[in-house]
């Protein structure tokens, strides 16, 4: 294949969606397809201490940032080809592995991290249900909370642990 087709040819994938990432949470990508998110929430908050002094306001004494949660929803199609349905089980994978992962946004010149995430929740909602049981439209939502950057000692044997899976 020649420069030029290999171009036209990504750029024809990446135009239907193929390839194109929007986040990333360790190995898991979250695709235009087959594991789509469509919406997310990014909620930050500060903690304050109040001090009630009498015959005044009550004054608010910062304490440290309170927590930093990031809830993904998104939608896949396990029985047309879009598919979705192994990435989505990958994903209760590595969240069933309580294992904390570098959570990233595609930007226009890259990905910008947001920082370490563990995945608290996941939920999958069923519509349609086929005779395996699963939803022909699964919505689910991914709920992530940031924690400390994780210690190499347990992050690799934990990696090696899940793709033994």
């Amino acid at each position: 294949m020649r420069f030029y087709e290999h171009r036209n040819a990504t750029a024809t994938s990446q135009a239907r969606g193929e390839g194109a990432t929007l986040m990333s949470w360790g190995p898991i990508t979250f695709n235009v397809f087959p594991l789509n998110i469509h919406e997310y929430d990014h909620h930050t908050a500060t903690d304050w201490a109040e001090k009630e002094i009498a015959g005044t306001m009550i004054f608010r004494e910062w304490v440290g940032e309170d927590d930093e949660t990031i809830e993904l929803r998104g939608r896949i199609f396990p029985h047309h080809k879009i598919g979705g349905w192994p990435q989505l089980e990958r994903f209760e994978a590595w969240r069933r592995a309580a294992m904390a992962h570098q959570l990233a946004r595609s930007g226009l010149g890259g990905h910008d991290v947001i920082g370490w995430f563990v995945c608290e929740e996941l939920h999958r909602g069923h519509e349609y249900l086929g005779p395996d049981g699963i939803g022909s439209q699964v919505e689910f939502e991914a709920r992530f909370a940031r924690v400390p950057i994780g210690d190499p000692h347990w992050y690799f044997p934990g990696i090696v642990n899940v793709l033994q899976v």
